[in-house]
């Protein structure tokens, strides 16, 4: 009832904002409007070309909930449900492809819904809102399934529990990340909204992880059950907090739609986006090292460095260096192309990544050292990515003269969801290839694949991205020459061919 009341209060706030809005209606985007409705204050417009930490932090709220249905739970639900709900490796592998493969449909039309279809409150935020009824309900059936099987989840409950869960996490992630695209066309501006809210995601994991580890250093055994359900706990209560915050301080500018090019049209330079086609492949080849990793990473701590009860430490140490990380990753990309800084991210990860070879029994700090340095190098590579989205935008664009944010971000998230459960449907078939046992015992062998699982695929993979994006041809002076073009159109000159 709590949460129900909760997400109520939420659609009213913005029920009043639409009301405000309309008694703005010709208010500039940098202006600010403001109003109270429930016991929140509302922003009606879009912020400041420079906005305040404060409006920044709130935009970037909702990232704290969604970092829990990231990495905290590629790492933990897959061997839950594994091992506890005896499901298998294989089976896990299959089921989180196939929902990947829901999202492959959801993504797309998630994103050109809310284009199309606006709210007199914007094209976004009432998406956020919505989302929170569809999640919480997703939350509750898997991370605490023997609430409703009394002992053993089957494969068919796993995989309708989460294709609610994704459709959930669809709704929320399409509009946040394509909403905070619109927020600047500045080429740097961009990079600081997704850094604000790459900074909330990994200070997100770091909380679910806090109880975790002053458990297990306390002494306590927690099986996977209270974990997974910690896990639950933390998204239940931190939803429908962050939402309110998100769409009551922060606003948007006025939905501008123009006539579609037709569908045909639209496809084509869609397809034939040279900008974009290199952002899919490398953002996919991106999510794979995280998915493979975070998927083994209990085998991993387990099996070869002999210490389970340091795995909830080791793994926020990754997600505490990130937040540290964020604004040097900032300063990065205003001296050099953010295409650049991306790439020196990932460049320095392959390098720590062929560190992870050299771990064995007992190994503790040797391994919490690697996972810090790879939280350092790698924590600007994904909000840099983003941003470079935001300007592909801008040159679909000019060319189309349509806004589809919420399209080409949802292809982001296609990619990186679909290249998370592609980590775990590589990962898991080849550990059960190898013999890898993950209530163990394992013998030499087996413990060397893993070893060559956890390090090499993430390296490939990652070379590959740098090759993508080192020369990536939109930079700043590229960019700031098509939003002057679509100025102009806009003011009622010809944007020109390009």
């Amino acid at each position: 009832m709590a949460l129900t009341r909760e997400v109520s209060r939420s659609l009213k706030c913005i029920d009043h904002l639409t009301t405000l809005e309309r008694l703005v209606p010709g208010a500039p985007l940098h202006e600010s409007t403001t109003g109270r409705a429930g016991g929140f204050l509302l922003s009606t417009a879009t912020p400041d070309p420079h906005p305040s930490r404060w409006k920044l932090a709130a935009y970037a709220a909702p990232a704290l909930p969604i970092a829990a249905l990231t990495t905290p739970f590629g790492i933990y639900v897959p061997p839950f449900y594994a091992t506890e709900m005896g499901l298998g490796l294989a089976a896990i592998g299959g089921i989180m492809m196939a929902a990947r493969i829901w999202d492959l449909v959801t993504d797309p039309i998630m994103g050109t819904l809310s284009d199309r279809h606006p709210s007199r409150w914007g094209r976004r935020r009432h998406w956020i809102v919505l989302s929170v009824p569809v999640l919480v309900p997703a939350t509750l059936l898997v991370m605490f399934p023997t609430w409703f099987t009394g002992g053993q989840a089957s494969k068919t409950y796993l995989t309708a529990s989460l294709f609610l869960l994704y459709l959930g996490m669809t709704m929320l992630m399409v509009s946040h990340m394509a909403w905070g695209a619109e927020l600047s066309t500045d080429y740097n501006e961009r990079s600081r909204f997704q850094g604000f809210r790459e900074f909330a995601n990994q200070s997100g994991v770091v909380l679910v992880l806090a109880p975790i580890l002053i458990l297990e250093q306390s002494g306590y055994a927690l099986s996977r059950t209270v974990l997974v359900g910690a896990i639950g706990t933390y998204i239940l209560v931190s939803l429908p907090l962050a939402v309110p915050i998100a769409v009551g301080f922060v606003g948007e500018g006025p939905a501008r739609l123009s006539p579609a090019p037709g569908l045909r049209k639209s496809l084509q330079i869609l397809v034939t986006n040279r900008f974009m086609a290199r952002i899919l492949i490398a953002d996919l080849l991106i999510a794979l090292p995280g998915a493979v990793r975070g998927s083994v990473y209990l085998f991993y701590i387990t099996a070869i460095v002999g210490a389970p009860e340091w795995s909830a430490v080791i793994l926020a140490s990754y997600f505490a260096a990130g937040p540290i990380a964020v604004p040097l990753w900032l300063w990065i990309a205003r001296r050099v192309p953010k295409h650049r800084a991306a790439a020196l991210g990932v460049l320095l990860h392959v390098i720590v990544s062929a560190g992870y070879l050299l771990p064995g029994e007992g190994d503790v700090w040797l391994f919490a050292g690697l996972f810090f340095a790879s939280g350092i190098v790698y924590a600007g590579v994904p909000f840099l990515l983003r941003s470079m989205t935001a300007d592909v935008v801008d040159y679909d664009k000019l060319h189309t003269g349509q806004d589809r944010t919420g399209l080409y971000f949802s292809l982001i998230t296609t990619t990186m969801k679909f290249g998370g459960a592609l980590g775990i449907g590589l990962a898991y078939p080849l550990l059960a290839w190898i013999g890898f046992e993950p209530r163990g015992p394992n013998d030499p062998d087996a413990l060397d694949g893993l070893r060559h699982v956890y390090a090499f695929i993430p390296v490939f993979s990652e070379l590959l991205v740098v090759a993508l994006i080192f020369r990536f041809p939109l930079d700043e002076k590229m960019q700031r020459d098509i939003r002057a073009r679509i100025a102009a159109h806009e003011a009622g000159s010809s944007p020109g061919d390009g």
